[in-house]
């Protein structure tokens, strides 16, 4: 099995291999491998009856075009949802996946997940305690980091006792030594929108011996520009490049 984090920089495929085929879904995760990736991030939801579900928005209409929320739907009835707006219906029925589905097929493969649990605005009592069991039960605890916008799930998990990685996501002002207050805490990974890092906090996570996971980079300036920051983990729509990318810089 793949050693979970090389030397050098991994390629995470954000919602699977999503710059080229429908996030989120069975087709995205499995042409991300293809392409090379070293990881996948992905979304999860609770269905109405509890179940654990694939999809980034609590809306469906984005990605599948039709109303109502996840939490709306049984987990058999989002399974006969096409989730392939994103990509115009281009590729056939792309059905909108359970996290037991990705988890029995990530199994098989040498790669990695980012399991982002959406807490927020909507919020899934016991969602972190269903997922960690449902991690466990493939016996992927190694192979997985856990991250939320919503810091008090992070910490709900690091409460729980989890083992896996932890890691907290960030879309507005990098905080000053962040890195600190996290080694403090035993959060190991930190996830901040690109825009959001400078030559400083970069320092000052690494000085404290946090992982950087940056997102979302497309750009081939802002992942060359990663590779000199020396980031562990490039969460991407474009695996493809940026695996060449990061090939030619070996």
């Amino acid at each position: 099995m793949k050693r979970f984090y090389h030397p050098g920089m991994d390629v995470i495929a954000h919602r699977g291999y999503s710059g080229a085929y429908p996030e989120n879904t069975m087709l995205s995760f499995m042409k991300a491998e293809e392409a090379g990736a070293d990881g996948i991030e992905l979304d999860v939801h609770l269905s109405k009856d509890g179940e654990l579900m694939i999809i980034h928005d609590e809306a469906l209409i984005r990605t599948c075009g039709k109303d109502g929320f996840v939490y709306s739907y049984t987990r058999s009835e989002l399974e006969d949802i096409n989730a392939g707006k994103t990509k115009n219906d281009a590729f056939g029925f792309t059905p909108i996946p359970s996290l037991e589905e990705f988890l029995s097929w990530l199994k098989e493969t040498s790669l990695y997940v980012n399991i982002e649990l959406k807490t927020m605005p909507v919020y899934y009592p016991g969602i972190e305690e269903k997922t960690v069991r449902m991690v466990e039960s493939f016996s992927l605890s190694d192979r997985v980091i856990y991250s939320s916008f919503n810091w008090l799930s992070v910490f709900r998990l690091k409460e729980m006792g989890v083992t896996s990685k932890l890691g907290l996501l960030i879309e507005g002002p990098s905080l000053r030594n962040i890195g600190a207050q996290m080694k403090d805490n035993g959060i190991e990974c930190y996830h901040p929108a690109y825009s959001m890092l400078s030559d400083e906090s970069v320092r000052e996570l690494k000085d404290n011996g946090r992982m950087i996971n940056v997102w979302t980079v497309n750009d081939d300036t802002d992942i060359q520009k990663c590779l000199e920051w020396g980031i562990d983990g490039l969460i991407t729509n474009e695996t493809e490049k940026a695996r060449r990318i990061l090939s030619d810089a070996v």
